[in-house]
Order: structure tokens, then C-alpha cells, then sequence
């Protein structure tokens, strides 16, 4: 008796960004015929938001609404009453990607921006009680401390987890997951590889950040989901599980984080 092959989900992709408009079709052709099942698409500004629900549309692709901290210069504030209101409709999985990026952040006055940004989208996640979708470099003690102050409880994932074991703990007893891709399959990554293996599974979601952070395997200008599987096999070999044990346990962590991708199944 054949085994069912185990699917997987791609938590963290860009794959509406224009840089895939040309091989988005093929990629995620290849992607499926790899096992991958389904994708979450964070949004990152407005005008990328105003189109994601269309995009999405008859697919196995889910989508969240956010105003990143990359984009600064594109969020005007009357942008917070169009992301609440958006916030209601009941296909948005979540808030984000939102957060804090100091290796952005040049100036003082840029970490206060991207401050005032991310205190009101988490504002808005405890109003609606959806999770949030977190871009965080340099600042995960500063923001894991501000969600602790502001008692918030919706959880959700930190994308492209590179802190200590140590951060990783602390963002888990905050009730997030963290993401981990293609970071952890390059030759000098020890230390992230360290950490990966060393919190438990159910702290994780796999994801790709396509069409960027392309692994080291690789070939391909644009990274894409398909390379979902391959990440798999890694994380997999690192916690010495099976790929269906493995798949399993991904699939617990995506419908805790998302109760949303739940509802919808």
C-alpha cells in the first residue's frame, strides 16, 4: 500500500510581487507537483493590499494585510483607516508584514517612524484579535518587550527567524512561531542551524520570502515555493524526524498560528 505523500505550505512569500510575473505560472505548477498545497502572502503597503484579495482569488493562496517598515516612505497616515477597515473582511488571515528593522532605520527619526507604524498595527491586531506577521532585524528584545507590555495575545509568526535560541523562546512564550527558509541551508549558517534544531518543532513554519532569500541549493534568479520541499528535508534531517512526521507537525503550527486558514479548510 502506496503512502500518501506529505504536503507542505509555503508561510511567507511574495508571490505576487512583479519580479515572478513571468514564471509565476510554471513555478507554481512545479510547485504543486512538489507537494506544495498552499501559500500565505503578507502585504507590505497599500496599494499592493488593495489588489491581494483578487489575486488570491480561486487559489489555495491566503493573504494578510500590513504596512512594512521597508516602505516608509509610501504609508501616509489616512493608510491605518483603509487597513482597518480592510481588517473586517473575514478572508484577511492577519496583521502584518509589520515590525522593526533597525538595519533600515539610518537615522533616529526613521526608528521612530517605523515605531509609530508598528505600535498601530498592533493596535489594530489587539482590536480584531487576528495574529500578526512580523519583520523583525535587529530589534527582536525591543518588540517581543513592547507585545509583553502590551499584553498581546493573538500571537501569530516571526518571518525569516535569525535571533538566538534565547529570542526564539522568548517570541514562543508570546504565543508566536517563528519562519525559517533558505537562511539555514547556506555553508556558514551554523549558528542559525544550531538554533533551528534546538527549539522544539512545534516553533516552526517553513517558508520561502519569494521571490528572495533563495537557498543555497537554488538555481533559479527568483526563489519560489518550490523550493518548500527541499527546506522540508533539511529541517527535517535537522530535528531527525520523517518528512510525514515533519509534515504533520508544519501543519498543527500553520492552523494554530492562522485560526483564519483553519476556518477555510
Amino acid at each position: 500500500m502506496n503512502s500518501i505523500p506529505p504536503h507542505w505550505f509555503d508561510s511567507h512569500c511574495h508571490f505576487d510581487f512583479a519580479a515572478l510575473d513571468h514564471e509565476r505560472e510554471p513555478q507554481w505548477a512545479l510547485a504543486q507537483r512538489s507537494g506544495v498545497s498552499g501559500l500565505l502572502i503578507p502585504g507590505v503597503h497599500r496599494q499592493q493590499g488593495e489588489y491581494l484579495a483578487a489575486f488570491c482569488q480561486n487559489r489555495p493562496f491566503y493573504y494578510a494585510l500590513g504596512l512594512h517598515p521597508y516602505f516608509l516612505s509610501r504609508h501616509k497616515e489616512d493608510d491605518l483607516l483603509w487597513l482597518e477597515q480592510a481588517l473586517q473582511q473575514p478572508d484577511v488571515i492577519a496583521v502584518g508584514e509589520a515590525g522593526l528593522d533597525w538595519m533600515l532605520a539610518l537615522t533616529s527619526g526613521q526608528r521612530q517612524q517605523q515605531w509609530f507604524w508598528f505600535r498601530a498595527q498592533v493596535a489594530l491586531a489587539q482590536t480584531y484579535e487576528l495574529p500578526m506577521i512580523l519583520h523583525i532585524r535587529g530589534a527582536h528584545d525591543e518588540a517581543a518587550s513592547f507585545l509583553r507590555q502590551q499584553r498581546f495575545r493573538a500571537g501569530g509568526m516571526v518571518h525569516a527567524f535569525s535571533g538566538s535560541e534565547q529570542q526564539g523562546n522568548a517570541w514562543r512564550k508570546l504565543g508566536f512561531r517563528l519562519g525559517i527558509g533558505g537562511a539555514m541551508s547556506h555553508p556558514r549558517a551554523h549558528k542559525l542551524r544550531r538554533t533551528v534544531a534546538a527549539l522544539p518543532l512545534d516553533s516552526w513554519l517553513l517558508e520561502t520570502d519569494s521571490p528572495d532569500m533563495q537557498p543555497a541549493f537554488w538555481n533559479g534568479v527568483n526563489n519560489s515555493p518550490a523550493s518548500i520541499p527541499l527546506l522540508a528535508a533539511m529541517l527535517a534531517s535537522l530535528h531527525r524526524v520523517s518528512l510525514t512526521e515533519l509534515a504533520l507537525r508544519l501543519e498543527q503550527n500553520l492552523l494554530q498560528t492562522f485560526p483564519r486558514i483553519a476556518a477555510r479548510r
